[in-house]
């Protein structure tokens, strides 16, 4: 009625307005989850698979990519589960991560830039997985993807060289399709020198051979939903096989930790997401969320009971990993044989090896192995380069991430007891294992000049990073990245979610300066929007150390955990700030003459730049007397030169050697 309408009316305009017209606390806290960035408002459907599936006879572009979309959904909701059931061959816990970070720009670009030409879709697709693959897992994934796109392209140019005179072919039949799966499954031992059993390789390998849907059979043609179907069953089928299967030095290590494996997984994962968009069971695909990078990562756990991290380990300490752009004459067979020679000892192993055409024209090959040695590794593959720069170069310490993976609840930071609350850049300056769920990030935000869309800092992993870094080394694909702060309305979000704990907080920022920093500004203003009371429960340490705050927040939890106060605390990290504070940073000569460019005040008058060159900047380690600095001071001293040479080593040992003296 419209009695009761009006009555809804005013129950909303209670709940996002107060008495005074102020925006409601309680409503803006609502809102906080739903007030994120997005690339993509929704995610487009090309085809309804639901609707469409039990009729289509024939994959083109459109399909496909809807395939792949769905199968991208599926996993990518399981990302926690499968990180969670990896142990072969290193318990790193990141399984999940790489196989999401090797699907989720090549499946954007596909929605993107959509094609109906199954061709071009198919190796646009092959291309940016084997630039995105991350880890053993993400590389083999990728494997998987270059075999499928070369068996498309031999059926396309097949028909067109036998139809001169129809348009080119743009789409397989269903059993064309099927042919393509399985030849690419068998190409599946090709991505490794020693394929082992009951991994994700032997699962894709076996899981693609769907003898009832091939050409040779008789039976009458089959739909994309019989495809799917059969795909589905055979996978898991595979599947289960896995613990049975994977036996390292005699011991069915899968079996033994109670688990199947999870690469395996992952791309059962992604076949059985297909399968469910036919069953219109798949809500992940119509996430507006499925492709951002600015959010955060699901904390559900689906795999519920323990799992025995302790039935793998490795010799090597680094998951590395190069793409190489090959030059003339140089093969993929030349990269792997250069790393499992004679000396293979000396590189690692875990070693795949994936080639494939460059986009930009040309063959590239990426290279997996485990290692202590990563720059002997970088070097010596750049033999085979086009390129004096390799097209990406990736170092994961395996042993940091095991450890963080796996560290037991009691051995995680806890400062639920502390009395107050710490907040600054926590998740962006302290390193995985001094962050905690009781410390408050303060949203920063990177914002690409080649897509606009702001990033929230706080929630972009080490894979992403490693991605956007790789790709600011060449000037084909390096964009202008521009920061922004956080508004005052967004961080009285996070002040009024603090101050639900009851207890005070210590904010940590560089200066409320504005010609230095604008985040510190907009803290003062977003705590004049507080009431008085929850006003005298905020105490702000301003530094003037700028992105250097780790050492600084690091100080502030010593003293929660000791037990001191908020106005103790304060002091402490203050001294430390104020007399005791020194860093070191250590530059190129491309960075420094951007740096030079973009605030030429902070470096002496005449300060030249010589190509080549190396710089280190920061403060000596000794304890400043006298007057404490003003931030601005500080801030000028951000640029002060310690050093210089020619050659990066020396210059680091120099550093080394100043701060042990």
């Amino acid at each position: 009625t419209a009695a009761s309408s009006a009555a809804r009316r005013r129950r909303s305009s209670v709940a996002l307005l107060e008495d005074d017209g102020k925006v409601s606390d309680d409503y803006i806290l609502k809102r906080q989850t739903v007030n994120k960035p997005a690339k993509l408002d929704s995610v487009p459907v090309l085809v309804d698979l639901a609707k469409e599936a039990s009729d289509l006879r024939e994959i083109d572009g459109f399909v496909f990519t809807q395939m792949v979309v769905s199968g991208f959904a599926k996993m990518a909701s399981k990302i926690d589960e499968l990180n969670k059931i990896n142990v072969f061959p290193i318990p790193d816990g990141d399984t999940g991560a790489n196989m999401k970070v090797c699907l989720k720009l090549p499946a954007r670009n596909l929605v993107l830039h959509p094609s109906t030409d199954i061709l071009a879709v198919v190796s646009n697709l092959a291309a940016d997985v084997l630039l995105n693959g991350q880890g053993n897992s993400g590389t083999i994934l990728s494997h998987f993807f270059v075999s499928l796109a070369e068996q498309v392209k031999a059926v396309v140019n097949s028909s067109n060289n036998n139809n001169t005179n129809s348009p080119g072919k743009e789409s397989l039949s269903i059993r064309e399709f099927a042919d393509c799966l399985a030849k690419a499954g068998m190409q599946m031992d090709d991505a490794v020198p020693n394929p082992v059993e009951g991994t994700l390789l032997s699962v894709c390998r076996d899981c693609c051979q769907l003898d009832a849907l091939s050409s040779s059979s008789a039976a009458k043609p089959a739909s994309l939903q019989d495809l799917l179907q059969a795909w589905h069953i055979k996978a898991n089928e595979e599947l289960a096989k896995t613990p049975d299967q994977l036996i390292v030095d005699g011991v069915k290590v899968l079996e033994k930790a109670g688990v199947v494996d999870s690469g395996a997984q992952g791309f059962v994962y992604f076949v059985d997401g297909m399968w469910l968009a036919c069953q219109d069971l798949l809500p992940e695909a119509k996430d507006p969320k499925l492709f951002q990078s600015a959010v955060a990562a699901s904390t559900v756990d689906t795999h519920q009971h323990e799992v025995d991290h302790t039935v793998c380990d490795s010799k090597y300490q680094y998951c590395t990993e190069a793409v190489v752009l090959l030059k003339d004459g140089a093969t993929k067979a030349d990269v792997l044989a250069a790393v499992t020679g004679e000396d293979a000892a000396e590189y690692g192993d875990s070693v795949a090896c994936i080639g494939a055409p460059a986009k930009g024209g040309g063959d590239m090959a990426k290279l997996h192995i485990h290692s202590n040695h990563p720059q002997k590794v970088f070097d010596r593959v750049r033999e085979f380069s086009r390129v004096p720069e390799l097209r990406k170069e990736k170092v994961e310490d395996m042993y940091d991430m095991r450890d963080n993976a796996h560290r037991k609840d009691e051995a995680k930071l806890d400062l639920s007891d502390a009395k107050f609350t710490i907040a600054g850049l926590c998740s962006m300056v302290l390193p995985p294992q001094d962050r905690s769920d009781d410390l408050v990030s303060l949203p920063v935000f990177l914002v690409p000049a080649s897509t606009q869309e702001p990033i929230d800092a706080r929630f972009v992993n080490e894979s992403e990073t490693c991605l956007a870094l790789n790709a600011q080394r060449h000037t084909d694909t390096a964009t202008r990245y521009t920061t922004a702060a956080s508004n005052p309305m967004q961080i009285k979000i996070e002040l009024l979610g603090a101050l639900g704990r009851g207890k005070p907080i210590l904010i940590l920022a560089m200066s409320q300066d504005k010609r230095v920093s604008a985040l510190g500004r907009n803290i003062m203003q977003a705590i004049a929007m507080l009431t008085a009371e929850q006003q005298s429960m905020v105490r702000v340490l301003f530094h003037g150390w700028a992105v250097y705050e780790g050492p600084l927040l690091r100080e502030a939890m010593r003293c929660a955990r000791e037990g001191l106060t908020v106005d103790e605390s304060y002091d402490r990290v203050d001294q430390l700030a104020a007399r005791n504070f020194f860093f070191c940073s250590l530059c190129s000569s491309v960075t420094v003459q951007k740096l030079v460019a973009w605030r030429p005040g902070l470096f002496p008058e005449g300060f030249t730049v010589k190509d080549g060159e190396f710089f280190s900047f920061g403060l000596a380690p000794v304890i400043r007397e006298g007057e404490p600095w003003s931030n601005l001071k500080r801030a000028g001293h951000l640029m002060n030169m310690l050093g210089n040479a020619g050659d990066l080593e020396a210059l680091q040992d120099v550093e080394v050697e100043r701060i042990r003296s």
